[in-house]
């Protein structure tokens, strides 16, 4: 493909050859390289496209996260860096998400298509297409079967582990419930959470509870109110659309039904509703006990129009505590007025079902025993044009202690939501100050990316900012913990260099900024990263402009961070120990209350260290200073110095250089650039900046300069800063070169300098200014130095202050530039190009080193983000790391290497499936409730028979073996509490033993004396001997066993009584 390409190269001038002959007389720095061995290969991707997961599921026990995207690939992620990506050719989009039985991952597409994945073997094993678009899945983390819900109704089953569809099918229920009602696609089902043979299917009217156990509907829920209940005219209303009949008026009104959930004791179901209602049932028998919102309560009672704020599309998930039996409901949508809030009813300890009329459960529901609270989800900021409100249409629980029973909802540490928009949050819900982290490539989208960066770092220096020594309480915890990561095999890289480490650095649109190690082969075991988030301080409590990151500009080496803020202020972050009495609250507004240390012109220094708020682990970056403006500007550039200086220069051509680790004060704050440029007209304004300590022209030893490159044809200027007798610096212009960039005839292209590179003109290693350097200059430090400048079409060898040693004009586009420092031997420099090749140039020559042909699927990946300018942002680092991003939030690593001395090897995937993760026991019923018979006991053996006939065919797939050995049918001795086996001490079971209340709480509202207290006492005690008895039981129950249970029912009755 590359070899057609017939590129035009532009003419040089005659300048360019004159400068390109006054570098014969300079000593290459660049050795002979392997040229026809120089081959480029894929390393790592990480993050995804912005609003882009459709799907989103978690499994508990594998402690694995997975996400599908609406370019139709799926990615499953594990601890640290751990990423298995499949790509997948779906017909339609990815909507569902499932695990099963720890070694099986399952994928639905809306179309109707399933794809069955191994978690083992990383690969597909089979695939089946029903008949009909697919409207609703539901599955077990410990049974083998796929519930289908069609668009026509009707519930079909897929065989996971055989691979293959069962004969079993359940017919459009509300149909048979109403059968003048139109027809209705499944919304949605669930499982029993304590009785595999029962499953709730909702529907647009109505929610059914079918028994597997024997082929028929047990009963069904219908929420209808008549005229003179509470919540009649509103939902009515909502019905409607606010029309009113021609004639007569409405007699009931039968409110659509979304979604419906089990209590996770499997007594009580709560159906949600489209006009914002949840409606609490009695499992057993269908008694409505208490139909509420979130602002009113007992709507299905006789009494007084009450009204409600409309609900966007509401979604609930009904979570338990450690102890299923206290419970909580949260609720996102309720109101389209806030649909950014969480609303969480706290139910607490639910009575007890056997000792509780229907009037005081259904009043335990209209008012949870502790209470309500909200929590707030802080959607991201969108464009005007995009239009529609943002709501949340899934919640997914993240259990802790790989607990995956109750929908997942059992003792939740947080929840990650998905909007649908696409996007996704993590939202903390329980009090605790250990943070927990997504996974590098989520973290990139949640919150979006505004700005990001590659840095190279030398390696001490980053162990040296790292959390370190951290309690239990405050360390940083990854969400996800599965997986294991294995060795890339990537090959040696050119310039390698073990002293240096490449970071990834991203500012968030809500203040946040990020530090990830993305070094080769490092960032595939123990994560390495810092968080630090400035919200809290910096909020103006104005505008987001005021927290939202623009520019980042790290010193590990000082140990300060300046972030630039789309408001044109820059906040000055230092390395240290937060105060005691840090704020709980924002700063005021403007800063007004706070004392400014420096003021020069319209621009300030102000202390805000007094106004920290927010959480930071011990030590961290702090915000501790503001560069306040008294008019807003726009950065364009933003560059901190290693010696403790930094420089931000704006959009107005104002330029501003502060001294932070001496001060803080501003050592020079220039109106416009054009001041040193009288010759240039139009906009102008800085465009790049770089600090280096060298020599300047025959002064005979270094200086600290500032090196400043513009817009408007690519001008140069040299600042130094000198020191002063009070011990201040001060910035002060040196010299200029001007129009270094090559001019199109037609006067169109880019025409400012993208960056500015210093290297030793002896040795071609970097001359950055750095600390270490900084303070050997009164030592006499002499520093032979070589300016580099590079722009869209052109490349500069300068030396300062006038010499222009070579200029190289791009055949075409030049996507970004860097030297790579060729450890002992030298230096190269690398650039990128629109057209897919790596060109390597000589220094200070510029002569031709190498081309290089990216492979064509990294370059067909790369063409979409050059179309939309991400390509621009590309990176080639010191150590030769190769970074290219592929959209805002996404990034990949290419690998420049020699194939002489480096040996390709394929490179292998993460493991997923850890095969000693054991899957806990199911609950069951209370065996109180099982002996009384108002739940039956269907074994997973029981189960088979009913849901794929005897007949089922035997299994081929190592992946079934895996799936017996972690299941809770191999491994017996498991046990869930209380609830069912025998109870265990083990601190290491995934399920801990539920903390029961003792009898002093008195949680029914009885006496302490008398009686009731014995009935009472006696009903506890003789659950637990009918739990001991029933585990004794064989699983295949017959008619006898039934007797039995009645029989024994009876008389451990009148033995408690003392009858």
């Amino acid at each position: 493909m590359f070899g057609k390409l017939k590129l035009q190269k532009a003419s040089l001038s005659l300048s360019s050859v004159s400068n390109a002959l006054k570098s014969s007389g300079q000593t290459s720095l660049t050795p002979e390289l392997p040229k026809k061995h120089l081959v480029v290969t894929a390393g790592d991707q990480l993050g995804l496209p912005v609003d882009s997961i459709l799907a989103a599921a978690y499994d508990p026990v594998q402690s694995l996260l997975a996400v599908s995207t609406s370019r139709g690939s799926v990615h499953v992620y594990g601890r640290d860096s751990v990423e298995v990506v499949f790509e997948l050719k779906t017909s339609g989009s990815i909507q569902f998400l499932r695990f099963v039985k720890g070694v099986y991952f399952v994928c639905v597409e809306s179309s109707g298509n399933v794809t069955v994945l191994s978690l083992h073997s990383k690969k597909i094993l089979g695939t089946y297409l029903a008949h009909g678009s697919v409207t609703a899945v539901e599955t077990d983390p410990s049974l083998d079967w796929l519930v289908l819900g069609l668009t026509n109704g009707s519930v079909i089953f897929y065989d996971v582990d055989r691979l293959a569809v069962t004969p079993t099918r359940v017919d459009n229920l509300q149909k048979v419930v109403l059968p003048k009602m139109k027809m209705s696609p499944v919304l949605a089902i669930e499982w029993h959470p304590r009785d595999i043979g029962s499953v709730l299917i909702i529907y647009s009217h109505c929610a059914v509870q079918y028994l597997l156990s024997l082929g028929r509907i047990k009963n069904w829920f219908l929420y209808i109110l008549t005229p003179g209940c509470r919540g009649f005219e509103t939902s009515n209303n909502f019905e409607t659309g606010g029309k009113k009949k021609l004639f007569g008026s409405a007699k009931e009104v039968n409110p659509r039904i979304t979604q419906a959930l089990y209590h996770p004791n499997g007594l009580h179901i709560v159906t949600v509703h489209v006009d914002g209602t949840l409606v609490f049932w009695d499992c057993n028998d269908g008694t409505l006990l208490e139909a509420r919102t979130v602002q009113q309560r007992n709507l299905h009672m006789n009494g007084p129009a009450v009204s409600w704020n409309e609900p966007t599309q509401m979604v609930a998930k009904w979570i338990t505590g450690q102890d299923p039996e206290v419970t909580q409901i949260v609720v996102c949508g309720a109101l389209a007025s806030s649909p950014d809030t969480m609303h969480v009813f706290e139910f607490g300890y639910t009575l007890k079902y056997t000792l509780t009329s229907h009037e005081k459960q259904g009043e335990f529901y209209a008012k949870p025993v502790e209470g309500e609270r909200r929590i707030l989800i802080r959607f991201n900021r969108r464009p005007q044009d995009r239009g529609g409100l943002e709501y949340v249409q899934q919640i997914l629980p993240i259990a802790a202690g790989g607990q995956p029973y109750f929908s997942g909802g059992h003792n939740p540490a947080s929840f990650l939501l998905l909007s649908n928009f696409g996007a996704l949050y993590l939202v903390p819900f329980q009090n605790t100050s250990s943070k927990l982290f997504l996974p590098p490539s989520l973290l990139l989208i949640a919150p979006p990316a505004t700005y990001s960066t590659i840095v190279s770092v030398n390696r001490i220096e980053w162990f040296g900012v790292l959390p370190a020594n951290q309690n239990a309480a405050t360390r940083q915890r990854s969400l996800v913990n599965g997986g294991a990561a294995v060795a890339r095999n990537l090959p040696r890289r050119l310039g390698a260099n073990e002293t240096l480490i490449d970071v990834l650095v991203t500012g968030h649109e809500d203040g946040t900024i990020k530090f990830l190690d993305v070094t080769d082969g490092d960032h595939h075991g123990e994560k390495q990263e810092l968080q630090v988030n400035l919200k809290a301080t910096l909020y103006n409590g104005v505008e987001s402009a005021s927290f939202r990151v623009k520019f980042i500009s790290p010193s590990f080496e000082c140990r300060h961070v300046v972030v630039g803020l789309a408001n044109g202020n820059v906040a000055i972050c230092k390395f240290t120990k937060a105060t005691l009495n840090m704020s709980t609250s924002p700063p005021k507004a403007d800063y007004l209350d706070c004392p400014i240390l420096h003021n020069e012109g319209n621009a300030s220094i102000v202390d805000i260290s007094e106004k920290r708020a927010g959480e930071f682990v011990q030590p961290t970056f702090m915000p501790s200073y503001l560069l306040n403006l008294k008019q807003k500007d726009t950065l364009t550039c933003l560059k901190i110095c290693n010696a403790g200086f930094f420089a931000a220069a704006y959009k107005s051509g104002r330029l501003i250089v502060c001294d932070i680790v001496r001060g803080p004060g501003i050592i020079m704050n220039l109106e416009h650039i054009t001041k040193h440029l009288p010759s240039v007209n139009g906009e102008c304004f800085v465009t790049s900046i770089e600090f280096t300590i060298m020599d300047y022209g025959q002064e005979g030893y270094s200086s600290v300069l500032m090196l400043v490159g513009t817009s408007a044809g690519g001008n140069f200027l040299v600042f130094k800063l000198v020191p002063q007798l009070n011990g201040a610096f001060a910035a002060v212009y040196a010299d200029k070169m001007l129009g270094l960039n090559y001019k199109p005839a037609d006067g169109t292209g880019e025409t400012g300098i993208d960056l500015i590179i210093p290297i030793n003109s002896s040795t071609g290693e970097s001359a950055v200014a750095t600390m270490k350097d900084f303070q050997r200059l009164a030592q006499n430090l002499h520093v032979p130095g070589l300016i580099m400048c590079t722009s869209k079409r052109d490349i500069r060898a300068l030396k300062i202050p006038k010499q222009k040693l070579a200029h190289k004009v791009i055949d075409e586009t030049c996507l970004c530039s860097g030297v790579i420092q060729l450890r002992d031997k030298g230096a190269v420099l690398a650039t990128i190009t629109q057209s897919g090749f790596i060109k390597l140039h000589t220094l200070p020559s510029l002569s031709d080193a190498g081309d290089i042909k990216i492979p064509s699927l990294i370059f067909s990946a790369r063409q979409a983000c050059v179309k939309n300018g991400a390509g621009y942002k590309s990176c080639i680092s010191r150590s030769g790391d190769i970074f290219s991003w592929l959209g805002p939030t996404e990034i990949m690593n290419l690998v420049l290497y020699d194939e002489t001395k480096n040996k390709f090897k394929e490179k292998p995937t993460d493991l997923l499936f850890n095969e000693t993760a054991i899957i806990p026991p199911r609950p069951t019923s209370s065996a109180l409730l099982w002996a009384k018979g108002q739940t039956a006991y269907v074994s997973s053996k029981d189960l088979a028979v009913l849901i794929a006939g005897p007949n089922r065919k035997p299994s081929k797939d190592r992946e079934s073996e895996l799936a017996y050995n972690i299941s809770p049918e191999a491994n017996l001795n498991h046990a869930y509490g209380a609830y069912g086996g025998t109870s265990t001490k083990n601190s290491d079971s995934a399920y801990a033993e539920p903390v029961r209340k003792g009898v002093k709480s008195n949680q029914y509202n009885f006496g302490t004396q008398g009686f009731m207290k014995s009935l009472r006492d006696g009903l506890d005690t003789m659950e637990e001997t009918v739990n001991h008895y029933a585990n004794g039981i064989s699983e295949s129950m017959t008619d006898t066993v039934e007797s039995q249970k009645k029989s024994m029912y009876s008389a451990a009755l009148k033995s408690k009584l003392g009858f």
